[in-house]
């Protein structure tokens, strides 16, 4: 599995963790690696996109060929196994800052977690903006 796919995999599984970009780049709490930050920030992007698509399922899904074409690159330029790719989450970031990220979000998007019509504005609105979360979505 790729460092992407652990981070994107984590990612998905709550909205706080979808909050992985608050490090920037990410040092292991032994100090011994670095998580680049344009791999972090990629994580947290297709995190949200994919809770945006969880959210607002008729609305939006994933653009996995986005996704890959990213996942890609990064192993051309990091290599397919750098020492990073092993840490776990909390070693990249606590629990707090992926807290406070994710409510960042949310407040920004105006995002009322519990209805699906917000998550669906917010695709939109990174849609329209062309954002990389916009581009990570596919319209249904």
């Amino acid at each position: 599995m790729t460092a992407i796919a652990k981070i994107s995999g984590i990612v998905r599984r709550t909205i706080l963790v979808a909050a992985l970009a608050a490090a920037a780049p990410a040092i292991a709490q032994d100090g011994t690696a670095k998580v680049p930050k344009e791999v972090v920030d990629f994580g947290i992007d297709l995190g949200l996109a994919d809770q945006i698509a969880k959210n607002c399922r008729r609305g939006f899904r994933v653009n996995r060929p986005y996704e890959k074409a990213w996942v890609r690159t990064f192993e051309k330029k990091y290599g397919s196994s750098p020492a990073w790719m092993e840490l776990e989450l909390d070693q990249v970031i606590s629990q707090r800052e992926a807290q406070d990220v994710a409510i960042a979000y949310i407040q920004r998007r105006d995002i009322v977690v519990t209805d699906g019509k917000t998550w669906c504005a917010a695709g939109k609105a990174e849609v329209a903006e062309k954002t990389r979360i916009g581009k990570l979505l596919i319209a249904r």
